[in-house]
């Protein structure tokens, strides 16, 4: 199987949530590479514990 290269590719991506209790860093430095076809998202809980 050939490999194609990623349709879209993120570089030292970081995602933060701010909560009550102070920033939440849920990614940092992360590179990601996504092929055609592919689905990916980032969620949180609707309430934080």
């Amino acid at each position: 199987m050939t490999e194609h290269p990623p349709v879209i590719s993120a570089r030292n991506l970081e995602l933060v949530f701010e909560t009550n209790d102070g920033p939440v860093h849920a990614l940092k430095d992360v590179n990601l590479g996504i092929g055609a076809g592919e689905f990916v998202s980032f969620t949180r809980p609707l309430r934080w514990a």
